[in-house]
């Protein structure tokens, strides 16, 4: 009965906390004419790294909540625990590693390429921002 209710009270405060959406009046698909479509190629290896860290994080917070949630499930059995304990502390290990790989990498490219290669503005291309100015 307090898991049910719990549930209940849980969901209702999550929907009645959400935002207002406003809908987009015009969207653009296509370029203006005369404009280029072409994405400059110094910009897909910046991509493809950012993508690759967002990948990264995205597995390490799964393995994360993997972890917590066996853990829950394991009913106080000892082996149990010390394998989903072993489960989330190589989650906050990869966790550690991806940010530090991607601040070491955004250091040698500062290095190197100057400002030509800037991993500190991350961002993936969406309707809103195709060419994330």
């Amino acid at each position: 009965m307090k898991k049910g209710l719990g549930f209940i009270l849980g969901t209702g405060s999550a929907l009645l906390a959400t935002s207002v959406a406003f809908a987009q009046t015009q969207i653009i698909l296509s370029p203006p004419p005369g404009a280029a479509a072409s994405v400059p190629l110094e910009k897909v290896p910046q991509f493809i790294i950012t993508l690759l860290f967002v990948v990264g994080i995205i597995i390490a917070l799964a393995f994360l909540i993997y972890g917590g949630i066996k853990w829950i499930i394991s009913g106080g059995d000892k082996a149990n625990v010390d394998a989903a304990r072993k489960h989330i502390v190589a989650a906050i290990i990869g966790l550690v590693i991806v940010v530090s790989a991607f601040v070491i990498l955004n250091f040698v490219f500062k290095l190197l390429f100057g400002n030509a290669f800037d991993l500190s503005h991350l961002c993936i291309p969406s309707l809103d921002n195709p060419t994330c100015k």
